[in-house]
């Protein structure tokens, strides 16, 4: 099911529109829409499609060759059949083919060639170098894997090095597409919304599973989804990430589990894993910068490359949820899966308290608040936090976010006490005060007082207030 990404249609129309060949690599984690966004690009150009299989060579060549003859026929001789004796001479056709016509060739999961064939990405770059300028031909590797992907085209050392002309990563849809997608196929409530998006992210494969097991309760779509016996999803982190990861995975998994749990210092996560401090730090630098799994986060009005003051988080809902609900359970799960699960209700409000807070630091980006921030994100110091702080030069604006629906006068407490943590940060001139719940009894009063007051209503609706100050 094709939905949204016209932006990156755009973009890969734009370098279709280029002349001669371009080498283009789109990348992003399993289940992100890649297969699917390219497929809708393929459907009005002459083009191939191409899925790498962990498979012998001889027998993807067999694929390919059936591929190419139906889908090159008009353009080929009735009496050729398309036969290849190895990958170098598949491209070497292609190649030679676009001299005369615009071709687009898809290779998905190409980084499983390093099992077919190792020696073809040397093979590839050859021919790409001596070819390229002849000929007419829009490459597209496509990878699951991001560690891999970027080894393969970023290493200085790999064959393919320098060889990409184009970048794009595909990203998983953010929470108002997401929302307005599943609502294009369920009717659900936006609170129970918050709560399935708190564990599937925006992963369009996994929205997918919305509609079949929604029933009107987010709780119990949750344990069809990741805690019953038979739950589609209850195995698939460790799917995706024991081939990420390699045999390393332990140390891996060992650090996305202590961060799921709330250990995001590398301190608090040398100590709950055992780990070295430096042995730390180098898995932090590679799931961070390598993985693109952790987020490194520091307070928003520090200086990033500068301050010590640094905390990670798990950038995708999916995985922070799977860690922290599942993996850390896995023994448990297998004895006494209801005792799981009673644990899992008990813990899950405060978990997506925690997405709320992300979703409103979106929220906040996209308010005109009668100024344009320089920076927008989370603060702390010590024992206090402030949800979201947004400023320039003149102009700050804080706010608190809450999972629950308050009253008037919880409220009223709320702001009291954000007024207080504000004399810590170091920021000067004109403050306004925020707060963002889940549900707000009075909030065109706390308006007219000059609060910024929102709820999940005003979230969903995307309202582009604006807001003097």
């Amino acid at each position: 099911m094709f939905y949204d990404r016209e932006r990156e249609l755009e973009k890969l129309e734009e370098v279709y529109s280029f002349p001669g060949s371009s080498f283009l690599v789109l990348y992003g984690r399993r289940r992100v829409g890649k297969t699917t966004l390219v497929r809708e690009f393929l459907k009005d150009k002459p083009g191939l499609y191409f899925f790498v299989s962990e498979k012998d060579e001889a027998l993807l060549l067999d694929e390919y060759s059936r591929e190419i003859e139906e889908r090159l026929s008009e353009y080929l001789p009735s009496y050729l059949k398309p036969k290849f004796g190895s990958l170098e001479e598949l491209v070497e056709f292609l190649l030679d083919f676009s001299r005369e016509r615009k071709l687009v060739v898809v290779f998905d999961e190409f980084q499983n060639f390093r099992a077919v064939k190792p020696s073809f990405f040397s093979s590839l770059q050859k021919l790409w170098d001596e070819k390229k300028d002849t000929s007419n031909l829009m490459l597209i590797a496509v990878g699951s894997y991001v560690g891999m992907i970027k080894r393969l085209f970023m290493d200085s050392k790999e064959s393919l090095f320098g060889r990409v002309d184009e970048w794009m990563k595909l990203r998983p849809f953010d929470f108002w597409t997401s929302f307005t997608f599943v609502r294009s196929l369920v009717d659900i409530p936006p609170r129970d919304f918050v709560e399935l998006y708190s564990a599937l992210g925006g992963m369009p494969r996994y929205l997918l599973y919305i509609p079949r097991y929604y029933k009107g309760n987010s709780i119990e779509t949750l344990k069809a989804l990741f805690f019953d016996e038979f739950a589609p999803l209850r195995e698939e982190g460790l799917n995706i990430l024991k081939l990420e990861f390699g045999r390393f995975y332990r140390a891996h998994f060992s650090i996305l589990e202590a961060v799921s749990l709330g250990h995001v210092t590398p301190k608090e996560i040398s100590d709950k894993t055992g780990m070295k401090l430096l042995t730390v730090g180098k898995y932090l630098s590679e799931l961070t910068n390598h993985y693109e799994y952790l987020t490194r986060e520091v307070p928003v009005t520090e200086n990033p490359l500068k301050t010590r003051k640094v905390a990670y988080r798990i950038s995708d809902e999916f995985f922070s949820f799977w860690f922290r609900f599942v993996y850390h359970n896995y023994t448990a799960l297998e004895e006494d899966p209801e005792r799981v699960f009673e644990r899992f209700k008990a813990e899950f409000p405060a978990f997506v308290g925690k997405t709320y807070e992300r979703i409103a630091l979106g929220f906040v980006r996209h308010l005109r608040l009668g100024f344009k921030p320089e920076r927008v994100g989370r603060w702390w110091h010590k024992k206090e936090e402030i949800d979201v702080v947004a400023y320039d030069r003149d102009n700050v604006a804080l706010f608190e976010v809450k999972w629950s629906d308050l009253s008037l006068r919880d409220s009223r407490k709320v702001l009291k006490a954000l007024e207080k943590k504000a004399k810590l940060l170091p920021l000067r001139g004109n403050y306004r005060f925020g707060i963002i719940a889940r549900g707000l009894e009075g909030k065109e009063e706390l308006r007219k007082e000059g609060f910024l007051a929102f709820d999940l209503i005003d979230i969903i609706q995307q309202r582009p207030l604006s807001l003097s100050l």
